[in-house]
């Protein structure tokens, strides 16, 4: 979805799915509808070196806008009762592989001088969650690791933002939701979630969109996190300064 919202603003887009049939079908409606060009590319982002392979077949595009929008997990998943492999491409695709292309991209952007990134993470991340343990764990690396980035990035004109998503009403909710009796009148559009994405990006490390039973705290929680980064991030510039005399 928040490929679909970037196109209103006329950005060409990589389009990245196991399924190339629904990448193309996908890619020739967004340029039909905004006349935008696109590329698709096939990756199953759970595979270890996914992410480095999104930078290499990249390396002959202006890219300057990578957005990270993978992670869901089914509902009602026990930790212990699921095998462990089910939980370790979980972590390659909530961690590794966003570690991978934010490492590869980010150098890019750096060099370009102007760029940005978006992690959408989710508010399953902000503490934890039984039967969504690696979800939970996965999602509170992406928050922790935008919001760090964010900071050491300053000054470089390259933008980070770590999105804290709620539960939004999307195909694949559903398909993992089905026959748990989920009322789905409590999820959220996802195309104002991600339009609150791109509005904020350059302006916030963190947004937390309120939600679950942290939802009349959540601008607290949001406005108590970026305090404490930007304290932190004044001690280390210190520190590093320290380290480079």
């Amino acid at each position: 979805m928040l490929c679909q919202t970037a196109c209103g603003y006329g950005i060409n887009l990589v389009l990245i799915s196991r399924r190339q049939e629904a990448l193309d079908t996908l890619g020739k409606q967004l340029a039909s509808e905004h006349g935008i060009e696109f590329r698709t590319l096939v990756a199953d982002l759970t595979e270890q070196g996914a992410g480095a392979r999104l930078v290499e077949e990249t390396a002959d595009l202006d890219v300057g806008l990578y957005i990270s929008n993978a992670g869901a997990d089914g509902a009602g998943n026990s930790f212990l009762a699921s095998p462990v492999e089910r939980s370790l491409r979980l972590l390659t695709m909530n961690a590794a592989n966003v570690l991978e292309a934010t490492h590869g991209f980010g150098n890019r952007f750096v060099k370009r001088g102007k760029a940005g990134i978006i992690v959408m993470s989710s508010g399953a991340g902000l503490g934890g969650q039984p039967w969504l343990v690696m979800y939970s764990a996965t999602k509170a690396f992406e928050l922790n690791f935008a919001e760090s980035l964010w900071a050491e990035l300053d000054g470089q004109n390259v933008d980070i933002l770590g999105m804290g998503a709620p539960i939004m009403d999307t195909p694949t909710l559903r398909k993992s939701t089905e026959g748990l009796g989920m009322d789905y009148s409590m999820a959220y559009d996802p195309d104002d979630v991600c339009a609150l994405a791109l509005a904020s990006l350059g302006k916030e490390p963190l947004v937390l969109v309120p939600d679950g039973p942290d939802e009349a705290r959540i601008p607290q929680i949001q406005s108590d996190r970026k305090t404490r980064l930007l304290s932190l991030a004044e001690w280390g510039k210190s520190y590093t300064a320290t380290a480079d005399a």
